[in-house]
């Protein structure tokens, strides 16, 4: 009796709490429509741009560095409603070199309705003169997932729910590559990913599944090896015009600290095209990951999903050794009728829409059963060419909303 009493206790709070997120949601959601409303009646779109561009950002400037800070909230897949905080770190390694991009490094920190954790920091650098360049990423994840096991027709067969997919994970990774200029645009470099995985609470389909009980509950990935990058972009965070084609090979072994043994090529081609106008851009991107060996752990297989690929899918729900999607996204800066204080027409709001689609499989040789996806986003510059963005994609039965800095791709 007791342990149904707490039971019911434990569902009625969650209850409450998704209850309390949706009113969040829709307040929020309300006041937008009703602003805009407002705005309406003044009979003039230029006028909202306008009127969002004289808004004031918060920001920190200190000498050479700038933080903007921010708080929003969101609805993933992944997470369900989402409440995130964090800022952009901007910054130049060489203050007096006027032709060197500024360095940024956004971060966040998330707390969802279902009680995830969650932190992410990313950070694109550049060094002497744009001869090096680090770029990478730190996360970590405690959080309720889902596996819905390997393969294409497991991720559309299986139904989402605590009973068939669920289970509890704790993430990290630590990613980071040093390209050196060899060429007027080629570079080559170093990689490193490090990266652990700890499963508890498994669902009753877990505790048979193949690949858990061959990789097991705790897994740790230590790998290191060699990138090559063909780059023309004028500006790595947010391009306007520009290709840009990257291959990877990491090795992943057991001498170097963690507990397994296998290897992944990444292939990442993008193309980036002006129309008629800076800041009204075509961009379209081909992505790619092979895995080989016969020790690749679930945990780490080639996946689908997320916030820079295939937005709206849920990350992992489908997930092999091989993954290939194509993206084509049109993004749209506006324009003022009037000049800004930066003494230019350029408006800090704009909007992509893109469309897609992807797959995964076990053999190279067998990609089928593509995976439709789209969407429609809005951007808000903070800094020059450094957007934050507000996208929302959807796919075959989910979709999920992003907030986060930093394009797709």
């Amino acid at each position: 009796m007791y342990i149904c009493s707490r039971e019911a206790k434990i569902l009625q709070r969650s209850i409450i709490v998704n209850r309390c997120w949706q009113k969040l949601t829709m307040v929020v959601i309300l006041l937008f429509y009703i602003s805009l409303s407002v705005v309406g009646q003044q009979d003039s779109t230029n006028l909202i741009i306008n009127n969002i561009d004289s808004l004031r950002i918060a920001k920190i400037e200190h000498k050479n560095y700038r933080i903007m800070p921010y708080l929003a909230p969101a609805y993933t897949p992944e997470t369900e409603y989402l409440l995130t905080a964090g800022g952009l770190i901007t910054f130049k390694t060489q203050r007096w070199n006027n032709l060197l991009n500024r360095s940024s490094i956004p971060f966040s920190f998330g707390y969802s309705s279902t009680g995830a954790i969650s932190v992410n920091i990313q950070n694109v650098i550049y060094l002497t003169d744009d001869k090096i360049r680090m770029l990478g990423e730190f996360l970590y994840k405690d959080m309720p997932d889902n596996y819905w096991g390997v393969g294409y027709d497991n991720g559309i067969n299986i139904e989402k729910s605590p009973a068939n997919t669920g289970y509890q994970r704790i993430y990290w990774r630590f990613f980071e590559k040093f390209m050196f200029r060899t060429f007027s645009d080629l570079f080559i470099g170093a990689v490193v990913d490090m990266n652990g995985t700890e499963a508890t609470q498994l669902n009753a389909r877990m505790l048979t599944d193949e690949y858990v009980l061959s990789n097991g509950t705790g897994i740790n990935n230590t790998g290191i090896g060699l990138a090559v990058e063909y780059d023309t972009r004028d500006f790595v965070q947010n391009a306007y015009k520009g290709v840009f084609l990257s291959a990877s090979m990491v090795f992943f072994q057991s001498y170097l600290g963690g507990n397994t043994k296998f290897k992944a090529l990444e292939v990442d081609y993008r193309q980036y095209l002006k129309i008629k106008r800076e800041r009204r851009t075509l961009a379209w991107n081909v992505k790619s990951r092979f895995s080989f060996g016969d020790e690749v752990p679930w945990t780490d297989m080639a996946m689908l999903g997320g916030p820079f690929n295939m937005r709206g899918y849920t990350i992992g729900r489908f997930r092999d050794q091989n993954a290939l999607s194509m993206t084509t996204e049109y993004r749209h800066m506006f324009k003022r009728r009037t000049l800004n204080k930066r003494g230019n027409y350029n408006s800090r709001l704009g909007y992509v829409a893109w469309l897609g689609a992807g797959t995964v499989s076990h053999s190279i040789n067998e990609f089928n059963g593509w995976l439709p996806n789209g969407g429609l986003g809005l951007r808000l510059e903070l800094q020059t060419r450094m957007n934050m963005r507000f996208d929302y994609g959807v796919g075959k039965g989910e979709a999920g909303a992003y907030v986060t800095f930093s394009e797709a791709f």
